[in-house]
């Protein structure tokens, strides 16, 4: 045998070409890797997302964070989004401590210090500011190849950990045990007994009898899931990996078992949801797919666990060989849940019901975490890394109502004006909060076209968005027309100048940003329409900027592309009174009218081109011609435009909020300009085309 140098460890599949043995493809815990040259070489492992991972947390920041830990890797935490001043996404992406099973658990406001993970009960205390872990274990002793039954406590592979949601300094770890720390781990409490089946023979040393493997994943009789109630600090739920479901209502100093009568035997209770809606009402995900049990298993109770429903049976839509590991109910409405299951998403609208599929485009993977916040809906999952269902909003208004509707415009819901252009390797980055995600459902497609128009709270037209992609602006896509739910999406701009086509310009000449405020939105097919509002929100960390400072730099941004638009404007008399008079004078002379009518046609026509010469730099061409050729009055106001819009192709972005003296000052020098050239632009208008359409009349030009 001889080794072969792969790109990753922990090989799980080997494919060689039969007809080509040069060619394999091996997977491993990194992703896959092909070699054509029979493994001198392999393909890089860093262009797919194939994390494989055990769950996911999220943070309140903004952008918010999800959190999880990769099999053979390092936990991670990355950013939904990122700002336009990003030079590579993965800049902020980092690891926070623990190991590759985790878990991380935070207070969502206090993102700052994370718990996190690893076999053995190691628990890492990881201070983001500093950047310093500390492993802060319970009871540091090696588990490595040992019996379960010789160990303390029994901590397995994934030991959940849970940040307290009252009290940020409240930590609990679970083994066969809860417990718990109030002061960064320096000492525990245990406030739980053994809660498990405690099985002897079910802690036997691990694997054999070629090779015993004890890493962790094989420790039995454990809590595997723990939560704490949204409702009450005093409320604990925890629950097995051998089917057993307890919950202590006095902060922990008694607990009471609370098995779901149809729990099946040694099933493990994969993750606890409890219910922000109701006091006392909780779901538990059940799998037994290591007993070759693939059912899946959702209860439910509404009563602490006195009595629980069991939601799932095989034919009420997820299907009976789909197990579950974890489910989450909507905070935003009561009886919305989702189910992650061993191949995909599920979702009920009638408190489980009835299931139907959310794959959408989704792969067929695992999914192993699930949080719905921030109205997104977060995925973990084992192998195909985190994915987001960004804005779940009209799940929250779908009704029976709706679906019988011809045409229904849902309410968005809230925008943000931020700076975000990086995607963070996202397959959708027009669905970023710099955008506002509109949703509208259609019974079947129209025959003709499907417009969204944005007005702002004087009524102006903001934006026009059509179906029909002829009416498109270049640069832009129709929005959709087909029959079910459509998604379009408003970059939180009014219109920008509407520039010549000659125009070659350096800086930015897009829209103007939308100030913060409440808009609406209308929906129109046919003959019918319908409105609704949705509100644009300020950057929440732009703490210095007010509202009065975002209306003053739309109102200069404005008054700049309008003025603009004079100029423009301008530009195009310019271009059709001179191609007017040469061409009627070169007509007349032609039929015998004489030559002074052509003098006088050349005559207005230098006039004409000395104006647009202020106006344009007529000599642009190509791109790169405004650093060859001196910038005249269209390119000057587009780059005031652009220094007052704060939105710049080039750079990272301008100024957000009120303009400087500067800008103003700027704005009224090239208004003085603009005037001198809009007077000699009327007089040539006024006096000499005038004179020169008088001739024509005098001598009878047709």
């Amino acid at each position: 045998f001889e080794q072969i140098p792969v790109e990753h460890g922990d090989m799980h599949d080997l494919w060689i070409n039969p007809d080509d043995p040069e060619t394999m493809i091996v997977g491993d815990d990194g992703g896959g890797q092909v070699s054509l040259n029979g493994g001198k070489s392999w393909s890089t492992m860093n262009n797919q997302p194939t994390a494989e991972l055990y769950g996911v947390t999220v943070d309140n920041a903004f952008p918010y964070r999800a959190y999880g830990a990769q099999q053979d890797n390092t936990t991670i935490t990355v950013p939904a989004w990122s700002s336009n001043n990003t030079l590579h996404p993965k800049q902020f992406w980092m690891s926070v401590g623990g190991c590759e099973t985790g878990p991380n658990a935070l207070h969502p406001d206090y993102p700052r210090i994370v718990y996190a993970g690893c076999y053995g009960g190691v628990i890492d205390r990881f201070d983001r500011e500093t950047d310093q872990i500390r492993n802060m274990v319970l009871y540091p002793q090696l588990q490595l190849a040992e019996a379960p039954r010789n160990l303390r406590y029994r901590f397995q592979w994934v030991s959940p950990i849970v940040v307290s949601p009252h009290d940020r300094n409240v930590v609990y770890h679970a083994s066969q045990r809860v417990h718990r720390t109030t002061d960064g781990g320096m000492n525990w409490e245990t406030i739980s007994p053994d809660l498990t089946t405690n099985t002897l023979e079910h802690q036997d040393y691990p694997g054999g009898p070629i090779n015993q493997d004890g890493t962790g994943v094989e420790v039995y009789n454990v809590i595997f899931a723990l939560a704490v109630s949204p409702h009450s600090a005093d409320v604990l739920w925890a629950g097995t990996d051998d089917g057993r479901v307890h919950i202590s209502r006095d902060n922990g100093q008694t607990w009471t078992e609370i098995t779901p009568r149809e729990m099946p035997q040694f099933g493990t209770v994969n993750r606890i949801d409890v219910s922000q809606h109701q006091d006392g009402r909780a779901f538990l995900a059940v799998q037994r797919y290591r007993f070759d049990d693939f059912a899946p298993y959702i209860f439910r109770t509404n009563d602490y666990g006195q009595s629980w429903d069991l939601l799932t049976n095989g034919r009420n839509g997820i299907p009976g060989d789909h197990p579950v590991r974890v489910v989450r109910e909507d905070p935003d409405r009561q009886g919305l849940l989702y189910a992650g299951t061993e191949f995909g998403l599920f979702v009920s609208f009638n408190d489980g019901r009835n299931w139907q599929s959310l794959q959408l485009n989704l792969p067929v993977t695992p999914v192993t975490g699930m949080q719905v916040m921030h109205k997104d809906l977060i995925l973990s999952t084992q192998g195909r890394s985190f994915w987001v269902l960004d804005d779940v909003t009209p799940l929250h208004q779908i009704s029976d109502e709706v679906a019988s509707a011809r045409m229904h415009l849902y309410t968005p819901r809230d925008a943000y004006r931020v700076n975000a252009g990086g995607t963070q390797g996202r397959t959708a980055p027009e669905v970023l909060p710099g955008n506002a995600i509109i949703h509208y459902y259609l019974a079947e497609a129209p025959d003709g076209e499907v417009k969204l128009d944005i007005l702002d709270e004087q009524d102006r037209s903001v934006r026009s968005l059509t179906s029909d992609s002829a009416s498109t602006p270049e640069g832009e896509t129709a929005i959709p027309a087909k029959a079910g739910m459509n998604r379009a999406t408003w970059d939180l701009m009014y219109e920008g100048p509407r520039k010549v086509e000659a125009a070659v310009l350096w800086g930015y000449g897009g829209g103007v940003k939308a100030p913060p405020g409440t808009y609406r939105v209308r929906l129109t097919v046919g003959e019918e329409s319908q409105t609704t509002a949705i509100r644009v929100l300020k950057d929440p960390r732009l703490v210095d900027v007010a509202q009065q400072d975002f209306v003053e730099q739309f109102n200069l941004a404005i008054q700049i592309r309008d003025t603009l638009d004079q100029v423009y404007d301008a530009i195009r008399t310019v271009h059709g009174v001179r191609d007017q008079v040469k061409s009627i004078a070169d007509r007349a002379e032609a039929a015998g009218y004489g030559t002074d009518l052509k003098t006088d046609a050349d005559s207005i026509a230098v006039k004409l081109t000395t104006v647009e010469e202020g106006l344009i730099q007529t000599k642009n061409e190509s791109g790169q011609d405004p650093i060859r050729f001196p910038s005249m009055l269209d390119n000057q106001y587009i780059a005031l435009y652009e220094y007052v819009t704060g939105v710049d192709g080039y750079r990272y972005g301008g100024p957000e909020g009120r303009p400087t003296e500067g800008a103003y000052l700027r704005f009224d020098e090239l208004n003085t300009e603009w005037a001198v050239l809009r007077r000699r632009l009327k007089e040539t208008i006024d006096i000499d085309v005038a004179q020169f359409n008088a001739k024509l009349e005098q001598l009878g030009v047709p």
